[in-house]
């Protein structure tokens, strides 16, 4: 593997100060929608109860200008929904383009990126694709993806493979792997399925996602390790990354289900005055003086489930902390998942 998604995370992660007011970032993610076509397992996606929408168009080049004006050079179209599902995305992704975006991306479960999807998106400009396969299996992508697509991703990103290669400029092919305790183990598979396809791969564990999936340390996490775990306990995604929601919202977190954290409307707030406002410094003071008590980033970074309350109450979307809860549809998507493992395993044995 080349090491070009690693290394560019790496890239991402380095914050020279921890400040509460900090320049305007040169990485955004816009996300164009909330709506998912897939079900995982560790994602809290399916259980958030905001509005499911997809972002204005018009709306979303005013943000793109506003942000390249200030300096903003690389956009990704996706958060917490799948970016395919919004017809507009190659659109968004032209203008980006048109309007000077060094580098265009997405992430992308895949399901709906066939033939013409693909050379819709190249010809639009996108700069890269990372597929988000958690699975080196049929089985095991049932139980992760909650559907039984893993022979259409399998010829999807085949698919994307070919038209690139014929791309008038390069673009790369990316793949993500969240592993649970139940999928720890499928790193040599993955490399075997994918390494002649994709430019690199990048594993991670499942954990408390955004502070709302506390209980996937019940049964998911891996070694009881379900916390974020950012150096220092500062999250840098509050000094360096800007995170625009679908509602038009600036958020400080691309996980942020329920918009506990958001700083500003930026339907009324212009995006260089919202990134330094009171909002924005109260919650990077918070992180710098490790005084995260009662806000979402405590129970992401110490993996909890305490109380909490919204960084703007106007905004959130307001939930029952204690109640906010998918345990009984993880054990009930596990238990099915064990049956049909040992029904398998029984065929098998009897040769049927």
């Amino acid at each position: 593997m080349q090491g070009k998604l690693n290394k560019r995370i790496e890239n991402n992660e380095k914050v020279n100060d921890y400040l509460p007011v900090v320049p305007f970032p040169k990485n955004m993610l816009l996300e164009i929608t909330n709506v998912c076509n897939n079900c995982c397992i560790f994602c809290a996606n399916a259980k958030s109860s905001r509005k499911k929408k997809m972002m204005d168009l018009e709306f979303g080049k005013k943000i793109l200008k506003e942000a390249y004006e200030n300096g903003t050079r690389e956009v990704g179209f996706y958060a917490t929904g799948e970016p395919l599902v919004n017809m507009d995305l190659e659109k968004f992704i032209a203008y980006a383009k048109q309007t000077g975006y060094e580098y265009v991306y997405i992430t992308t479960n895949g399901t709906l990126l066939d033939q013409k999807r693909a050379e819709s998106l190249i010809e639009a400009g996108i700069d890269s694709v990372k597929f988000s396969i958690n699975a080196s299996n049929a089985n095991d992508y049932l139980l992760i993806h909650g559907k039984d697509d893993f022979d259409k991703i399998l010829n999807n990103i085949t698919i994307f493979d070919q038209v690139r290669r014929h791309a008038p400029k390069p673009v790369n092919l990316f793949l993500s792997c969240i592993l649970t305790s139940f999928t720890q183990e499928i790193k040599e598979e993955m490399n075997l399925l994918f390494k002649d396809i994709v430019d690199d791969m990048f594993f991670l564990e499942c954990v408390n996602q955004g502070g709302y999936m506390y209980e996937i340390n019940q049964r998911l996490a891996i070694g009881g390790r379900g916390g974020y775990h950012p150096a220092d306990n500062i999250c840098p995604m509050f000094f360096k990354n800007l995170y625009v929601s679908v509602e038009g919202y600036l958020t400080m977190c691309c996980t942020d289900f329920q918009n506990y954290l958001v700083a500003a409307d930026l339907n009324q707030e212009p995006l260089k005055d919202a990134w330094n406002n009171q909002y924005a410094q109260k919650l990077r003071l918070a992180h710098i003086s490790h005084n995260l008590q009662g806000t979402l980033c405590f129970n992401c970074i110490y993996n909890t489930n305490k109380k909490i309350e919204p960084l703007t109450a106007d905004y959130a979307v307001p939930f029952d902390y204690e109640n906010f809860d998918s345990t009984d549809s993880i054990n009930r998507r596990i238990m099915k998942w064990q049956q049909a493992k040992s029904d398998d395993a029984q065929e098998f044995k009897t040769g049927g």
